[in-house]
Parts: structure tokens; sequence; C-alpha cells
């Protein structure tokens, strides 16, 4: 089946203005798919890169309430976790390690300004856990504070900011600015003072129970023992084992702490447990769907540029019918005629989607040679970046090629019932 390209061509030319304004409106829908799904995408790895910072791949452990009678644990009776708890974690198979963390609970102050929240108590190996990063010229725990229970802290972004900072600023959509460097300044938790030793890198991520990264401070455990040598922890955080079971091992952590200190196994509340991990399934799942929901709309906006090409492919079978009754007298089949327009919508699909796509690629690229740091919401949302990736390119040559065949099948379709007699009748 040898298709007659050049003339393809001469009939897309004598329909030049409508074949002009249904490859615009082509460009224009491929351009609203393609923007709406890329900006689905960055906004989707923005969110997870910021929901999987901190400890967002951790399992999180803390005590609960009882409600269940087992022996001489009752109904109603508060379950305290202690620091040892970590340890009988850590042995567990699928666990690489698990840290304690406590609250002084304390105020941060510097002069007369007062910070809100309370410093978390937390181990050396608690950076690696978690991932943090500390602005240059700073440093975590090392073993020295550690072992002399030194009174030094770290503090996050927006934190050291408001302690520090000569001026407050700020407004509900802008992020504040570090506007010095607090490293060797000192701070007072409580009536201790302390020494700041590093400062966070500004981060979306979350720590704990959903803390933002930017507003805690951190102290060694040690040190928090030193003045709390009766106090219970807070939480334990769990690093699971790569490739571990984790829904079971969520349910055997719940079992050993439980049976550890005399309560039910079986009671659901008696030990809180929760995986970071598995509770973003719900939130990728969110995610995904309001990408599909874009590539929805852009979709419908391609459909209407598919009736554009119906309408062009109508007229254009319409002009040319004496054409295709000659051919179909010379031999041409019902499948040649076919493809003969199907091929020319394609074709315009073609030009009008490669257009659409140079104008998203250019838009992504401006769009990512703006500067939003500062703006409090782009931040909190992982800095999302629109990403026109491989796989969205791929989805919206697909799309294309689909609204191409339809909008292109009932015009061919009557072209290839075209009769020689009903050709030598056209005008």
């Amino acid at each position: 089946m040898i298709l007659p390209v050049r003339q393809i061509v001469q009939e897309m030319a004598a329909e030049r203005l409508r074949l002009g304004l249904t490859i615009l409106a082509v460009a224009w829908a491929t351009l609203c798919i393609t923007s709406m799904l890329a900006v689905g995408e960055g906004l989707r790895q923005g969110v997870t890169r910021a929901a999987q910072s901190g400890n967002g791949n951790l399992i999180y452990l803390t005590g609960g309430m009882a409600t269940m009678n087992n022996g001489t644990f009752h109904q109603g009776q508060a379950l305290k976790i202690h620091s040892e708890d970590a340890a009988v974690i850590a042995a567990l198979p699928w666990v690489k390690r698990a840290l304690s963390t406590a609250r002084w609970d304390e105020r941060l102050s510097v002069g007369d300004r007062t910070s809100w929240g309370d410093p978390y108590a937390v181990s050396q190996d608690y950076q690696a856990m978690t991932g943090l990063e500390l602005l240059p010229g700073g440093r975590w725990f090392n073993p020295l504070d550690v072992g002399q229970r030194r009174k030094v802290i770290v503090l996050g972004y927006s934190k050291a900011a408001h302690l520090f900072n000569p001026e407050q600023e700020g407004s509900w959509f802008s992020s504040v600015k570090l506007q010095v460097d607090p490293v060797g300044k000192t701070l007072k938790l409580g009536e201790e003072e302390f020494v700041v030793i590093g400062v966070l890198k500004k981060s979306s991520a979350s720590v704990e129970q959903g803390y933002p990264v930017d507003n805690v401070a951190f102290v060694p455990f040690e040190t928090w023992r030193r003045f709390h040598s009766a106090g219970d922890i807070f939480a334990i955080n769990v690093e699971p084992m790569p490739g571990a079971d984790r829904l079971r091992l969520v349910d055997t952590l719940r079992q050993v702490i439980a049976r550890k200190y005399g309560a039910s196994p079986n009671d659901p509340n008696v030990v809180q447990v929760k995986d970071r991990f598995l509770e973003q399934k719900s939130m990728q799942s969110f995610l995904v769907g309001l990408q599909g929901f874009l590539g929805i709309i852009g979709f419908v906006t391609l459909a209407v540029a598919g009736l554009g090409i119906a309408n062009v492919m109508y007229a254009t079978v319409k002009r040319s019918t004496k054409d295709i009754g000659v051919r179909m007298a010379v031999g041409a089949t019902p499948t040649a005629i076919r493809w003969h327009y199907i091929l020319q919508s394609m074709l315009t699909m073609m030009m009008g989607g490669g257009l659409g796509i140079l104008l998203t690629l250019t838009l992504v690229e401006g769009i990512s040679r703006l500067d939003f740091s500062g703006n409090s919401i782009y931040e909190s949302l992982g800095e999302p970046i629109p990403e026109l990736s491989w796989l969205v390119v791929a989805i919206v040559i697909v799309t294309l090629m689909v609204v191409g065949v339809a909008a292109a099948w009932l015009p061919a379709h009557r072209a290839a019932k075209v009769t020689p007699l009903e050709a030598l009748q056209s005008e």
C-alpha cells in the first residue's frame, strides 16, 4: 500500500487557513495537557521529597493508653516508654537502629525573646538517621559533646532567625531569612546557658510528630539525661532494614513493648506505632489522582481541538470526492483511502503537538529560572518545579495519536465509501 504523500500535502495546502487554525488549536491543547502534567509531576515529586525527608521513612513509636485489662495492667493506665526500650527494639532482626528521643520541657530565650516549642534531646546518630543538613560553619554533636554532656544546641533555620535576627520580619507568605550567624553564641534553655554549635539548612522536612525541621532545636540526649535523670523519654525512632516487612514489623514492635510492660499485646492503643513511610502512600495516591485530574482537563481541551481536525477532514473529503473516485477507479482500495486521511490527520496532530511541546519546554524552562525562595508555601511543598519528564512526553504523544485517529476515523470512513459513480456526479 503506497500512500501518495505529495497529494496529502497538496490537500493540506488547499485547506491551509482551516488547517493553520486547527494546528494552533492543537498546539494550545498540547500546551495545556503537557504543562498540567508537568506541573502535577513537579508537585508530586516536591511533596514526596518533603514527606520522605526527616523521619518520613522511619517508624515512630510512643506510649499510649490501655483499653484492655491484662494482669496488673488495667484499662485507662498509661504506658510510658524508657530509653532502654530502644536497645530492645534495636535487637530485633528487621531493625537497623532505634534511637530514643526526649523533650526538654523548657523554653529557649535570647534576651527578651522567647521561642515556643520544647527542644528535642537526641543521640549523635540522629542526624544520619534523618538526613538533616547543616549550614556551613556549624556542626552536629560529636563524641565529646555526648561523653562530657556538654550544654550545646543545634537550631532549626527559622528558630535561629527568630532568636538571633536583629529585627523580626516575615509574613504569612514569606519565610524569614537568617541575618546573622548564631554559631558560637549563647542562649538560655530555661535557666541553663547553651552554646549554639550549628544551624540546620532550610528544609520542608518534618521530624517526630510532624514538627517542621525549621522550627525545632536539638540537644544531646546525654545532656538531657544529666538534668533529667528520672525523666521519661518521648518517643523512639526506628529505622527498618532494607526490604523489611514494615507492616509485620509495626505489629511486632507493638507486641514486644506491650509484653515488656505487662500490657495486652492485642490492645491497639497501649503502644502507638506509626509507619511514616506507609502513611505517605495515601498522600501519593492523592497526588497521582490530582495529576490524573489535571491530565483529564488537558485531554478535554485536546479533544475539542480534535473536533477541529474532524471538521477539516470532512471539508477535505467533500472537496476531493472526485479525486477519491478517480483513485478508486484506477485500483485504490478503501483501506488505502482510509489511511490517506488518517495519515493527514496524524500529520496535523504532529505539527500542532510538536509546536505545543516546544512551547511547554520553553515555559517549563522559564519557570525553573524564577526564584521562589522566601515563599513559605513554595518551601513547604518541597520547592516543586514543573518537570517535563519522558513519561509525560510519552503520555502526550500517545494522547495526540489517539485523538488524531479518532478525529479522522469518520471522515476517512466516509471517504473510503465513495464510489466512482458518486465521484462523477459530484461538482
